[in-house]
């Protein structure tokens, strides 16, 4: 509608030159044709030549004017119902972002971060919030950790998160055989998912004395294993169903024996499906190139806190997955948490 009145405006004002031009030639061509039969005047008729062509643009001219703030107002009145909009729009908006940044701190104040000397996290969201989850308890002689991934991304994973993280909190502190432990976890989001969400799930619980582990993954990614004398493998794990999708579901649980000094990597698929712009992804392969070679690079433990080394191995494998992708943005939360068998 604007460049349209603004268009037909510049047209009436060419038009308005053409005119005087027009005009200003005829009044020429008469006083010539005066100046022939009275040779005397040619200075009179030039003034009133010059005299009609300044009158015919001032009239142009004050009419564009007037033109001008017809077209103006017009324009203002149809585009004051946008203007209006994008207003609220952009008022939305901005309450909508603190609302999400709101959130996005309630849900990082939820994740544990005071890791004992074993252990360290890390959880990156791609949005403002995200449906990846860790915890860890330490109890006794017991470490629990897991590690979890809600289907989807942004608030519903988000909720998802929160229930199974509060879950997996309460349901850890009561000491029940993995097996058992998943399958409260499962009761308990199940009932709360009516939207057909979805959560693989890693949990662990470490001896600290003997080193055996105990763990049951519900459909989750591999973790690696990296012992300290030997090349590193992902740990074979039974089937067992994603939390959520069915209840009175039976979790088998196993377990093993490890060395000191053996390290468990958990991670989402944030880390294995991290993309190129050309789409190539991380994959397991890059994954297994950087766990033989990352112990390499460690801390001293001597001269460095000591979760040191663990939370060296967090940021080393974020940071090969950061080059990895060169820029592209993150689509999909990562969290890696890395374990240390003493």
């Amino acid at each position: 509608m604007s460049w349209t009145i603004l268009g037909v405006a510049s047209a009436i004002f060419v038009v308005s030159q053409l005119a005087v031009a027009v005009a200003s030639n005829v009044i020429l061509g008469r006083e010539v044709r005066k100046t022939a039969i009275v040779p005397e005047e040619p200075l009179r008729f030039l003034l009133r030549s010059s005299e009609m062509q300044i009158t015919l643009i001032v009239i142009a001219l004050v009419s564009l004017l007037v033109l001008y703030f017809v077209c103006r107002r017009i324009i203002r009145t149809k585009t004051r119902p946008i203007t209006d909009e994008l207003q609220t729009t952009a008022t939305a908006n901005e309450r909508m972002e603190s609302e999400l940044n709101m959130a996005r701190d309630i849900q990082m104040g939820m994740l544990n971060t005071d890791f004992p000397p074993q252990i360290y996290a890390l959880m990156n969201p791609a949005k403002e919030v995200g449906g990846d989850l860790y915890d860890f308890t330490l109890k006794d002689d017991n470490l629990y950790f897991a590690i979890g991934d809600v289907s989807g991304k942004g608030m519903p994973a988000s909720l998802m998160m929160a229930i199974t993280n509060a879950t997996l909190h309460i349901v850890e502190g009561l000491d029940l055989p993995l097996d058992k432990t998943l399958r409260r976890i499962n009761d308990s989001v199940s009932e709360a998912n009516n939207s057909g969400i979805f959560v693989t799930l890693f949990v662990a619980r470490v001896n600290l004395k003997t080193r055996h582990v105990d763990y049951c993954n519900a459909g989750h990614c591999p973790v690696l294993v990296i012992p300290p004398d030997d090349e590193p493998y992902f740990l074979k794990a039974k089937s067992n169903i994603a939390i959520g999708l069915f209840k009175d579901f039976a979790y088998d649980a196993e377990g093993l024996d490890l060395k000191a000094g053996t390290r468990i990597v958990a991670y989402t698929d944030g880390v294995t499906e991290a993309e190129k712009k050309d789409q190539t992804q991380y994959g397991k392969d890059r994954l297994m190139d950087w766990a033989k070679h990352v112990v390499e690079t460690l801390p001293e433990t001597s001269t460095q806190p000591n979760n040191s080394q663990e939370r060296a191995i967090v940021e080393s494998l974020y940071a090969s997955v950061n080059a990895f992708a060169e820029g592209n943005p993150q689509n999909d939360d990562i969290t890696i948490m890395s374990v240390k068998i003493n």
